[in-house]
């Protein structure tokens, strides 16, 4: 009943979601002006005005006339001041206004280029050398140039995966044995396998989809430090991928090379191949039971769930043939593609990107180019900070982050710094305001120098109250977003005095539903043996007499309404809507 309610005004609400094209009083409903731009407004929501009749308008004069009866009558029981009421309003509100709170033009250009990006799938291997964010600027230019020169290496003919088992802080990269399992575990060698669009961290999926294939990055950094990403394959983006196999154990396979045994089952295998279907080699050799009960058919799956070898080696087949032996964890494959299923790129994707790219880090590009807009909109000024955060260099004791207990609020002479900094004439941020966001963080560790720990408190201090500034002026700034929230606000009392009045009322006055039944029931006879003249009992038919209950309780609500809040209307200016 709430989403039916909630539909009804989005139908009717007032609303200048379209520019008026005249402000004339069409009608009064009780103290209520409604405009004739309001309402031609409401109706082209789901109808054409220039296809209505006068009988569909006036139906709809009266529609929307009710409605606005029933909005003024629940604002005078004061339904919209209960706690639960401001806090799905508040609610709405909030997630309403994050749209407004990022710069639209931005988040155009990055789901544009995640929408591009979703058409292919990347395959990449990588070298990491590891820098924290903190790291100085001497220390990151070392490791920057020692990119460079690995780069160079590559480039002047070292194997890349030979290159990233020698210089990669990657530890997936190289071969070692678990200390606890004592288990050997074979390195990836760099190779990160197929991905596509949202499933990198940003930086990264940068660096790789802006690589051309076949070639090596410039040091792409990260929060992880530099990596040099090598394209390897750059494929149409795939949503599931179906083989069969035929499995042989070896763990040496991956080292690439196969006991004699093993060489002489695999050659059999191919000789096989060449003049007995595939499903009767798998009967015959495969050594995965699961598998080989299906003929060698296998779950399908998506290229980044597999290896990048594993993937490469069937995508490149034609739907029946069969590969080479390609080597896993676990031994030899002989994979045959029986089909690709592409993804669909489409609206859908487009709207799913968008919901994904609101949780991803890259949105932030979008909330700090809003920032920079709204700092040169209000004048944003930090005149105070630089004296303010000496002050703090001085005055913070070292000890302060080990400590709980320290108020570095109050610190003498705090309360006489100027602003840290100042916007939109009269909007603050003082040293006591950031003394206060500082003690966050007490006990909490510092990874990072102090004044870099500070600049990164106030920074995000300065984000946060800008945009919460900026949040407190939406409804000022923009018309859309002022009736959006007028519209789930009529919309829920719509709702709260419909329960009231109608819904619930009719469900709770079993009086009142036992004398209606009593006087419609010789509408809903039984037919009897012996011809006796019996009704359906009401407990047989409840639902249909409280359907019944809550019209005739509404008709009788709105007779009091309409006394209540007496309607005129305008008939010139309803007339000049007739010649639209």
């Amino acid at each position: 009943m709430r989403r039916l309610a909630l539909s009804l005004v989005a139908i009717m609400a007032v609303g200048n979601l379209f520019a008026q094209s005249n402000s004339d009083i069409l009608m009064k409903v009780g103290k209520e002006k409604i405009s004739k731009g309001e309402f031609v407004s409401a109706y082209q929501k789901n109808n054409l005005i220039s296809e209505a009749s006068e009988k569909d308008l006036r139906e709809y004069l009266e529609l929307y006339a009710n409605y606005r009866m029933k909005v003024q009558e629940a604002e005078s029981l004061q339904m919209d001041t209960s706690v639960a009421f401001k806090r799905e309003l508040s609610s709405y509100k909030n997630q309403s206004a994050q749209q407004y709170l990022t710069d639209a033009e931005v988040t155009d250009q990055l789901l544009s280029e995640a929408y591009e990006r979703s058409k292919y799938q990347i395959r990449a291997s990588h070298i990491l050398l590891r820098c924290l964010p903190s790291a100085q600027p001497k220390d990151t230019l070392a490791i920057y140039h020692k990119a460079l020169q690995i780069r160079n290496e590559i480039l002047n003919g070292l194997d890349f995966a030979e290159a990233a088992v020698k210089y990669s802080e990657d530890e997936s990269a190289r071969d070692f044995v678990n200390p606890q399992t004592k288990r050997f575990h074979y390195g990836n060698k760099g190779d990160l396998g197929y991905f596509s669009v949202m499933e990198m961290i940003y930086p990264f999926e940068n660096g790789a989809f802006n690589t051309p294939l076949g070639q090596i990055s410039m040091p792409v950094r990260t929060q992880f430090g530099y990596h040099l990403i090598y394209v390897r394959d750059k494929v149409p983006a795939m949503a599931k991928i179906f083989i069969s196999q035929i499995f042989v154990y070896d763990s040496l396979a991956l080292k690439g090379e196969a006991r004699p045994e093993i060489k002489e089952k695999l050659a059999a295998i191919q000789s096989a191949l060449k003049t007995s279907s595939f499903e009767n080699v798998v009967a015959q050799f495969s050594e995965d039971a699961a598998s080989r009960e299906k003929n060698g058919s296998m779950d399908p799956f998506t290229p980044n769930r597999r290896p990048g070898d594993y993937v490469a080696a069937a995508i490149k087949l034609k739907p029946g043939q069969h590969s080479e032996p390609v080597a896993s964890l676990l031994g030899w494959h002989i994979l045959r593609l029986d089909s690709i299923v592409y993804s669909t790129v489409n609206d859908e994707t487009r709207f799913m990107l968008k919901n994904k790219l609101a949780r991803d880090a890259r949105s932030q590009k979008s909330k700090e180019s809003l920032l920079n807009k709204l700092k040169k909109e209000y004048n944003y000024s930090e005149k105070g900070k630089a004296a303010a955060m000496k002050f703090f260099k001085k005055n913070l004791p070292e000890s302060y982050f080990q400590s709980t207990r320290i108020a570095i609020d109050s610190l003498k002479g705090i309360e006489k710094l100027k602003p840290m900094c100042t916007y939109d004439n009269g909007q603050r941020i003082t040293a006591v305001d950031f003394a206060h966001y500082v003690s966050r963080f007490q006990g909490t560790p510092l990874n990072v120098p102090m004044e870099n720990f500070l600049e990164q408190v106030f920074q995000k201090l300065v984000g946060d109250w800008l945009l919460q500034y900026e949040n407190t002026r939406l409804t000022d700034k923009y018309p859309e977003y002022r009736e959006l929230v007028k519209e789930f606000h009529d919309g829920m009392l719509l709702y709260e005095i419909n329960a009231k009045k109608v819904w619930n009322a009719a469900i709770q006055d079993s009086v009142g539903l036992e004398r209606y039944y009593e006087s419609v029931k010789t509408e809903y006879p039984v037919a009897q043996p012996n011809d006796s003249l019996q009704y359906k009992p009401l407990s047989e038919i409840r639902a249909i007499i409280i359907n019944r209950y809550q019209d005739v309780l509404e008709k009788k609500w709105m007779e009091e309404l309409k006394a209540k809040y007496p309607v005129e209307v305008d008939e010139q200016v309803f007339k000049s809507i007739l010649k639209k």
